[in-house]
């Protein structure tokens, strides 16, 4: 009987292997078990028929990266599944060569941020899924969702503002349209990676309320729209690593939050193998080396099978295993729609560049300056990208200096980083381009900009100055008063420059708005001081404390509650139009209350508003802030032109988390609804219980 048994199973493997094995990729004997299925029964057992077929030794090597992939099985046909970087478009790095020689640089995510455009987030997504299909990659390691709570943050150009709801909507935009074509959205870094300088050191220490109201709610919208990764922080939370912590990973993100696909750590982000591996984590990147330090006793555990599981399912269920084994995954004449990208790059600056301050000076339509001085350290930069993993230098990047000598042919066009008194004195234009020589990944930065004197003196001798920000957040603008007028433009990638003269010259009506608050001075910031606290340690190696202790006041509702005038508030951005806003009208319609009211363009040509609705909730039973983002809408107008527009405001827009229930709480209320053109230009409120 015991034989016949044995047999009987022998013959199973003999079918299963069969099944596994004939195939290679490309050609006609496809094995079933990596074809792409929703079906959770049949999505199990394929899992579970391939997992069954690698050795104990394979499931382990299975589990720890190899550079930028996940390890393939050639002897069963399981193919490697290659990672990318793509803050603003696919990196080209010489270390992972790719068939291709050029990517789309687009704007960083900031800019797109500053759209307030779930459209164009969809598309500007969408466009980068097909470069990575033209180049036969299957997961963008992206897109970055960290909230701004610290100006100072090197990596903010990669994120995506201050506020849960505007990232929230624009996150579930993004990995729909990168999903669209086929490949994969990586939701990073989870959670609270808010610093750079010493990020693999920062222990978080932050409360319930905060993370879930705050901090968790762009992860979530990007889980709820189908992302199939999610990449660990290098920090540590409340004590312990997030990669390799369980209640992190399997209390929160699995648990809680329902995410069920791949995820892996960030790259040397973890400091033990087996916390890694009982974290709720599937994959250590970039080579498991702490997973190997621990082989002995993780080699054949329970623990390992999970993991490799998980990799395996999300594999066959995104539909990447069946592509790439039948070589259906790249797609060459994908290279093709690389004119319409950079089209595209062109248009989210046109709507993602932020005018801050404009005394009337701009559009620069009605003269010509007969004499143009250029300056500042972005002037003649290159690559208007981000350091580290985000950068994307593009094909045919165009230099602010040059564009503006070519917008201008009978100015006499001056550019120097070191200009003179008398050349900014008789200059009839002076154009600042002012950013950091370094900003991303690796380190955060300073307040002041490194061409803050060269500013404050451009200004003070030339009261035709503007000035060009490309940075990811607030700087100090002492100078503001004497500036003729301000833009942001963060980092716009290769259509940077054509794109802001189209504003300067006013061929472009602007119409980004802050996603993030401009503070006047950074001892304003709810982040201030940003020294850590205390030290301890964790698996032998030294962490330093950094206490949340704002909470849940993080920038617009900080400068709300604490009565601080920001330099420029949350959601600002002016036009070279003019809109009015009226008939506010609030209902309630069973468990939805419907926001009423009417915009008009008041001025003289075409624009484009983007109306935000707030909510406050002034007799709370616990501390709220004074108001919270809960919708917006962008809508674009003629001249004399208005639009009805109506907002609907489900139960979550009146809700808070509430720590002894450990759920989502609705006040009775009243609660007040206020509508504006940003979080500190309100123009109609009204209260509704």
């Amino acid at each position: 009987m015991q034989m016949k048994s044995r047999l009987m199973r022998g013959i199973a493997c003999l079918l299963v292997a069969h099944t596994v094995t004939a195939q290679t990729p490309g050609d006609a004997t496809f094995s079933p078990l990596l074809q792409q299925t929703i079906d959770p029964d049949r999505l199990e057992r394929q899992a579970r028929q391939l997992l069954n077929e690698l050795t104990e030794a394979e499931r382990f090597d299975f589990v720890r990266g190899t550079g930028f992939a996940i390890r393939g099985v050639p002897r069963l046909g399981l193919p490697s599944i290659e990672f990318h970087d793509a803050g603003a478009g696919l990196r080209i790095d010489r270390r992972r060569p790719l068939e291709i020689s050029q990517t789309t640089s687009y704007p960083a995510t900031l800019v797109l941020a500053s759209t307030w455009d779930t459209e164009l987030a969809y598309a500007y997504a969408q466009a980068i899924g097909h470069e990575f299909r033209a180049a036969g990659s299957a997961v963008i390691l992206g897109p970055g969702l960290n909230i701004h709570r610290v100006s100072l943050n090197g990596r903010n150009l990669e994120y995506m503002g201050e506020d849960p709801f505007l990232t929230s909507r624009l996150v579930e935009a993004y990995v729909k349209g990168a999903q669209s074509t086929g490949v994969a959205a990586t939701l990073k870094h989870f959670v609270a990676n808010n610093h750079e300088t010493g990020r693999k050191r920062v222990n978080v220490i932050m409360d319930d309320r905060a993370l879930r109201e705050i901090y968790m709610p762009g992860f979530q919208a990007g889980i709820d729209a189908g992302a199939w990764g999610v990449m660990s922080s290098y920090n540590l939370l409340n004590g312990e690593w997030a990669g390799q912590s369980h209640p992190v990973i399997t209390e929160i993100l699995r648990n809680e939050m329902g995410f069920k696909w791949l995820v892996m750590t960030d790259w040397r982000a973890v400091y033990n193998g087996v916390k890694v591996a009982q974290s709720g984590t599937d994959l250590e990147m970039p080579e498991g080396a702490e997973l190997e330090k621990n082989r002995a006793e993780l080699v054949g555990t329970p623990e390992i099978d999970r993991m490799a599981l998980s990799i395996l399912r999300t594999g066959i269920a995104s539909g990447i295993y069946e592509m790439l084994s039948r070589d259906t995954l790249r797609k060459p004449t994908l290279w093709e729609k690389l004119p319409e990208h950079a089209e595209l790059a062109r248009q989210v600056n046109h709507e993602g560049i932020v005018l801050l301050k404009n005394n009337g000076i701009l559009p620069l339509q009605d003269a010509t300056p007969a004499h143009i001085l250029v300056t500042g350290n972005n002037a003649e930069r290159r690559f208007l990208t981000v350091v580290g993993s985000g950068r994307v230098n593009g094909y045919n990047p165009v230099l602010y200096a040059e564009e503006i000598t070519k917008r201008f042919p009978d100015s006499q066009v001056i550019v120097t980083n070191a200009p003179h008194d008398e050349l900014i004195q008789q200059s009839d234009l002076v154009l600042v381009f002012a950013g950091f020589e370094r900003e991303g990944e690796g380190n955060d930065r300073t307040f002041l900009l490194d061409d803050n004197d060269l500013i404050a003196r451009s200004v003070a001798l030339n009261s035709n100055t503007i000035v060009t920000i490309t940075t990811g957040g607030a700087v100090g603008t002492d100078w503001h008063n004497e500036a003729a007028a301000i833009l942001q433009a963060a980092m716009g990638g290769q259509t940077a420059a054509p794109a802001l003269a189209d504003i300067l010259t006013g061929v472009v009506n602007p119409s980004g708005k802050l996603p993030y608050s401009f503070e006047k001075n950074f001892e304003h910031s709810p982040a201030f001081p940003v020294e850590s606290t205390g030290r301890i340690l964790v698996d032998n190696i030294a962490a330093y404390d950094h206490p949340y202790k704002e909470g849940i006041y993080v920038g617009y509702r900080w400068y709300d509650k604490k009565n601080i005038e920001p330099r420029y508030p949350f959601g600002h951005g002016l036009s070279y139009t003019t809109f009015s806003y009226t008939d506010l009208q609030v209902e309630r319609k069973g468990e939805q209350v419907l926001v009423h009211f009417t915009i008009t363009n008041t001025g003289k040509r075409l624009g484009r508003e983007i109306a935000q609705v707030y909510v406050s909730d002034p007799k709370a039973s616990i501390e709220r802030p004074p108001k919270e983002l809960k919708s917006f809408q962008k809508v674009t107008l003629d001249p004399g032109e208005s639009q009805p527009i109506t907002i609907t405001l489900d139960t979550r827009a009146f809700s808070y988390w509430c720590p002894e229930a450990r759920d989502w709480v609705v006040s009775k209320g009243p609660f007040d609804i206020h509508v504006g053109a940003s979080s500190r230009n309100i123009h109609l409120t009204s209260t509704i219980k």
